[in-house]
């Protein structure tokens, strides 16, 4: 409607209080009467106007002790005969009746039985819901009635296996269709929602297959991408870019070394953090290869990406599928950490939240505009319940229903703390080897900073991890765009000799060293090899390819966490592309010749990871532990001497000389074994990592 037409506004404000506006060209907004008429009885009844002010465009009325039956529809009308909707959209901002209308069950969404599916929307502040469900090629609306605590229902009778459906959502005069953002599936590109029989869905997860998680520390977290494991012209899977390419065996390079799963298996990792897989916005599903995206750029949470499954439009594919790649990764031992963009959506007016119950769920600043710490348009407001709720609720639903492990959480920042401590907890009863971590970044949303789920506030979440970027910074120097030439510890900086002293030993910056995601690289930003060719171009491609292998290396002995991004460990390159989130396949693949051209370097890679598996000693959990048994001394600041105690396993103490240096050192420890490097003339050499243990 065009704004010049509205006459009249009128809207509940509080569960017992309305203001009607007139605008100030209709009776100079003047009217000394006004009236309640319930649409579906046309009962109508004076109400009594309790204040009144005059702004330059509306006149504002105030009408208190209204008496309305929230079931119904209504129309006020004025003294001349004018008629207009009472909204209920702005009660989202009464606490009282949003606390009335809190639903606390667990059946929201479509619940399918052979006979009959039962349909559940929360809509507080909806004037009237209907669903459309098509059967026979043919879409039939049928109402859903008001029940409880602010939901819609309908049981429809009849088989609706596999069938479409959408919600039409009045809040004033006209309805629009919206997607069920607690449905399991959908058909391509979020055209419509997709009733499944869950029975049909319940495979093996393959838990039994995973050894317990005793502590934080044990894990090798690897992160990838479904759609750039298998999407590269040399690869050899026959589902390329699709969630059955992770997963499956057997795959072979065109020199014979294992790839895909086999690969993953084989290099040690213990997690694979898969980039997001639920449904995002700006790739076509039915014609995957014209578009790429990362998939931070949200669209449903609970439904799993179309473009990685063989069938967008049958709503069982997607989650079948997605649900056996993670079976499949967990019959061969490796736990999956689900990447979530709980901080935004793609599209606030396309979201079903907006549509549904407008306005709720997308954080305000004070002066009513959207908050936009995620630099995307809009952040979730997960302080609200029925927000907090859904995030929990879908958590739990991926933790359960398909065997996820775990969650990373991109910009946590803007979620609150409260919302990430109850997803960790409630996950963790469940599973005592989930693992929660994030991006701690402080994002500018309109949220209190001692509420955010960032890392200057991780002493309120002990259980919780964080991408310890001051460990990359120092380590390897600037990953981002301007700042790609300068140099960290291992890449050359001797100046932050003790400041990686202090990032090897996981006392930099949090309460405990399990809170700390030491990476050197991960999908954002330059790759090590782009970023080196940048800052160490004039070492030539060997001592690019030596700097990078000692930065894996180091990350992986370090204590704390560590964190490998795909094909880091053979020298990944996106072609000097650092935020390639839109990039062709040709720029985000791996390129599986790199696993060929470099194999000896992946073998040493994963004697590291084998060393790291093998002793406790690189794995503490403790700052005590940290303190009692590792000692990192500074040499002549070129050099870091890593010593390491335990009283378990094969060795019982290990000496890690760190030299980044041009400069050679003598060593002695005469009566140790040699495991990793080069010792020339009993000599440490130059821009090298020796490992020695006895």
């Amino acid at each position: 409607m065009e704004n010049s037409a509205v006459r009249m506004i009128a809207k509940m404000i509080l569960a017992n209080k309305m203001e009607v506006l007139l605008v100030r060209q209709y009776y100079d907004g003047n009217s000394d009467r006004f009236y309640l008429r319930n649409v579906l009885t046309g009962d109508l009844q004076e109400i009594m106007i309790s204040a009144k002010y005059v702004e330059e465009k509306y006149t504002h009325y105030f009408f208190d002790d209204v008496n309305i039956d929230f079931t119904q529809v209504y129309q006020v009308l004025d003294a001349y005969g004018l008629s207009e909707t009472l909204q209920y959209t702005p009660l989202i901002n009464d606490p009282e009746f949003m606390k009335v209308n809190y639903y606390d069950g667990h059946d929201l969404g479509s619940t399918y039985y052979p006979d009959y599916t039962v349909f559940k929307v929360w809509a507080p502040t909806a004037l009237e819901v209907k669903v459309m469900v098509k059967k026979n090629h043919e879409f039939i609306s049928y109402d859903m009635k008001r029940v409880e605590n602010g939901v819609f229902s309908l049981y429809l009778s009849g088989d609706y296996d596999n069938c479409e459906y959408l919600y039409q959502v009045r809040h004033h005069d006209s309805f629009i269709n919206a997607l069920d953002p607690y449905a399991y599936s959908s058909s391509a590109n979020g055209r419509s929602s997709i009733i499944i029989d869950l029975n049909k869905c319940m495979i093996d997860l393959n838990r039994q297959y995973l050894k317990p998680l005793k502590q934080k520390t044990d894990a090798i977290l690897y992160e990838l991408s479904v759609r750039d494991f298998t999407m590269y012209e040399n690869s050899p899977s026959k589902h390329k870019g699709k969630f059955l390419g992770v997963s499956e065996a057997g795959l072979i390079t065109k020199h014979g070394n294992n790839a895909g799963l086999d690969y993953l298996v084989n290099l040690g990792i213990t997690h694979v953090q898969l980039m997001p897989i639920f449904d995002f916005a700006t790739v076509d599903e039915n014609q995957p290869h014209l578009l790429y995206n990362w998939g931070y750029d949200p669209a449903q949470y609970n439904v799993p990406e179309g473009s990685y499954c063989s069938d967008p439009n049958d709503g069982y594919s997607r989650v079948l599928e997605c649900k056996e790649m993670i079976a499949r990764l967990h019959r061969h031992g490796l736990r999956v950490i689900m990447d979530v963009v709980y901080n935004h959506m793609y599209d606030v007016n396309a979201s079903p939240f907006e549509r549904i119950v407008p306005g709720y769920y997308f954080r305000k600043n004070m002066d009513g505009t959207l908050s936009n710490g995620s630099w995307c348009g809009n952040d979730l407001e997960s302080c609200n319940y029925m927000v907090r709720k859904y995030i929990i609720d879908m958590s739990r639903r991926w933790q359960s229903f398909y065997g996820v492990d775990g969650y990373r959480f991109d910009l946590m920042g803007i979620i609150d703390i409260e919302t990430i401590n109850q997803v960790y907890q409630i996950c963790h009863s469940y599973d005592k080897s989930f693992m929660v971590y994030g991006e701690g970044w402080n994002m500018p949303t309109s949220l209190p900073d001692d509420q955010k789920a960032m890392q200057f506030n991780h002493y309120k979440m002990p259980n919780i991890s964080f991408f310890n970027d001051e460990f990359r910074e120092v380590i390897k120097g600037g990953s981002s765009d301007g700042v790609l030439v300068n140099k960290g510890f291992i890449t050359g900086n001797l100046y932050e000799t003790e400041r990686a002293r202090n990032c090897i030993m996981a006392c930099n910056r949090y309460t405990s060293p399990d809170q700390s995601i030491n990476y050197v690289e991960c999908h954002d930003n330059a790759t090590i090899f782009d970023k080196l060719y940048i800052s160490n171009v004039e070492e030539g491609l060997n001592g690019i390819l030596e700097r990078q292998k000692n930065l894996t290396i180091v990350t992986l002995l370090s204590q704390g966490i560590p964190f490998i991004h795909a094909g880091q460990e053979f020298y990944r390159t996106k072609g000097g592309i650092g935020n390639s989130y839109n990039s062709p396949d040709n720029i985000n693949s791996i390129n599986w010749d790199f696993r060929d051209i470099y194999k000896d370097d992946v073998e040493d890679i994963k004697k590291i990871i084998q060393l790291r598996k093998n002793n406790k000693c690189f794995r503490y959990s403790t700052v005590e532990d940290i303190e009692k048994n590792i000692i990192v001394e500074n040499i002549d600041f070129k050099m870091l001497k890593y010593t390491l105690k335990q009283d378990e396993g094969e060795y019982q103490k290990f000496v890690i000389y760190i030299n980044p240096s041009n400069f050679t050192f003598d060593y002695d420890e005469t009566d140790y074994q040699l495991l990793y490097g080069l010792i020339t003339d009993s000599q440490i050499g130059a821009k090298t990592v020796v490992v020695l243990a006895k």
